[in-house]
């Protein structure tokens, strides 16, 4: 299943958030700002392996 990613603005707008959402029955899950961070790397990486590999030939020609 996906998830989605929500940044308040400040303290209040995310216990409000937070409260909302538990009322509504979903889960939450805070990220702290090294978390978040992680997860964009995370994602870049993975979006990066789906691509085709280059021979590292071809990177060594080229770093010459």
């Amino acid at each position: 299943m996906n998830s989605i990613v929500v940044t308040p603005k400040n303290k209040e707008e995310l216990r409000f958030l937070k409260s909302l959402l538990k009322k509504l029955g979903y889960e939450t899950k805070e990220l702290s700002d090294e978390e978040l961070e992680d997860a964009g790397l995370l994602y870049s990486m993975v979006s990066e392996k789906k691509e085709d590999y280059v021979p590292e030939h071809e990177v060594m020609d080229a770093l010459k």
